[in-house]
């Protein structure tokens, strides 16, 4: 099974994902200091793992009224380039289950 670290580049496209990050750091908040973070907490995570976190995630956020997808969906366009096509339709596949 695939884990989160599978997914990390060396490529030539660091730059766009970087020039990514930097914009979506502006429209969130999070520092790349907090994105380090959170991708040390979740590298080792086979799919199914990281799957079941994100639905209890999803659910708690639902449940206090925080859930935002529209946010999520603009922040997954706002990195499509820097994904690829395929991460791009797996992530948008995983967004539209979460609605």
């Amino acid at each position: 099974m695939s884990k989160l670290s599978d997914f990390v580049s060396s490529s030539a496209q660091d730059k766009t994902k970087t020039a990514s990050f930097d914009n979506q750091q502006k429209s969130t908040g999070a520092t790349e200091q907090d994105v380090v973070k959170l991708y040390n907490k979740y590298k080792d995570m086979d799919a199914e793992t990281l799957n079941s976190t994100l639905f209890s995630e999803v659910a708690r956020q639902k449940s206090n009224g925080t859930f935002d997808y529209q946010k999520l969906e603009s922040m997954l366009e706002g990195m499509k380039d820097a994904l690829g096509e395929t991460n791009y339709q797996n992530m948008k596949r995983i967004l539209e289950s979460l609605k």
